[in-house]
């Protein structure tokens, strides 16, 4: 399996049901590759991971670089392992990071964009907030049915109650 996190900025940023609407689309590609992955984004700041084989996920991350909606796409993570896949309960999600409550609630303090942006190019930073929002999506896909659309495998054991 191949694990790649990047990062990237849009060229126009987009509205929430835009960005919902390509993370909808890209969830029915991805389950029929059997990728799996987590987007977030901040004021155009995108942070995301795909994972799979690694000739399909070099494929789709090829297709992700010459994507015209943003730029300055910049590797951050290329990892080959064994195990199982990390963000494996979902084909595709997307998690928006505009509101102060989830960086409270995941966090405990508010995050700027302008921090958002200078942090989000080290992989430790990115990591951790795709790994905090995708365990904050697999709670809300719990509770909220209309959300199982996108899933792909179970709800992580941590989330559990």
């Amino acid at each position: 399996m191949l694990t790649i996190v990047y990062r990237s900025e849009a060229i126009d940023r987009l509205p929430y049901s835009a960005l919902a609407d390509i993370c909808l689309f890209s969830a029915r590609k991805n389950s029929a590759q059997g990728i799996t992955g987590f987007l977030v984004e901040l004021e155009g700041i995108f942070l995301q991971v795909l994972e799979g084989e690694a000739e399909v996920v070099d494929r789709l991350f090829a297709r992700i670089v010459d994507d015209p909606r943003h730029r300055d796409v910049t590797p951050l993570l290329r990892e080959a392992s064994g195990g199982p896949p990390e963000f494996g309960f979902w084909a595709m999600n997307f998690g928006p990071l505009d509101t102060p409550t989830f960086w409270q609630a995941i966090f405990g303090t508010p995050m700027r964009s302008g921090e958002f942006r200078q942090r989000s190019h080290g992989v430790g930073f990115a990591r951790d907030v795709l790994s905090r929002a995708y365990m904050h999506a697999c709670i809300v896909a719990d509770v909220d049915p209309a959300a199982r659309d996108m899933v792909r495998g179970n709800i992580p054991v941590l989330v559990r109650s």
